[in-house]
């Protein structure tokens, strides 16, 4: 009966521990996907202030050299009208001038802009890409946002993209 005490005492210890170990473990990996959702959501709020942006240049744009419409014009260049306003004409996003990061591409039938959006001083960035093709103008804003500096890194693990699209 010497033994059985000491023996008893080695399993509850054992028992105790094991269940100690896995309220670690979930408790560590609870927080790995926590900090993953918040990042998640930077990227996402990154993605949807890029594609508002771009909603709203397209739509409401009231500067001297935008595309007219019937309200008020576009910001971005068609297959048939360019457009490409000077740097530092007003076109703001989240406090910067998005016409300086602007890159228009243009073929026959279609014209593509991008340009992107650094949200400072946090490190977090969205890349928007505002296609324009057809007659009568079909177009679709592809905003990617990230959790990482514009453009991220390919070695950066902890990066998240997150992706909206419009089309109209």
């Amino acid at each position: 009966m010497k033994g059985f005490t000491i023996f008893f005492a080695m399993l509850v210890g054992g028992l105790a521990l094991s269940i100690g170990l896995a309220i670690y473990d979930l408790t560590v990996r609870e927080l790995d996907l926590s900090g993953t959702a918040t990042q998640s959501q930077y990227a996402i709020y990154a993605a949807d202030t890029g594609a508002e942006c771009a909603l709203y240049w397209d739509l409401k744009c009231t500067l001297p050299n935008c595309v007219s419409g019937a309200a008020a014009g576009s910001a971005f260049a068609t297959s048939t009208q360019s457009v490409t306003p000077p740097s530092g004409n007003g076109m703001m996003c989240n406090d910067s001038d998005i016409s300086t990061t602007r890159v228009v591409t243009s073929v026959l039938t279609a014209a593509t802009t991008t340009f992107a959006i650094t949200f400072l001083p946090q490190p977090y960035c969205a890349s928007v890409t505002v296609a324009k093709s057809g007659i009568p103008t079909q177009t679709t804003i592809t905003s990617k946002g990230y959790n990482a500096a514009c453009p991220p890194a390919a070695a950066d693990t902890a990066r998240l993209e997150r992706v909206l699209q419009v089309t109209y």
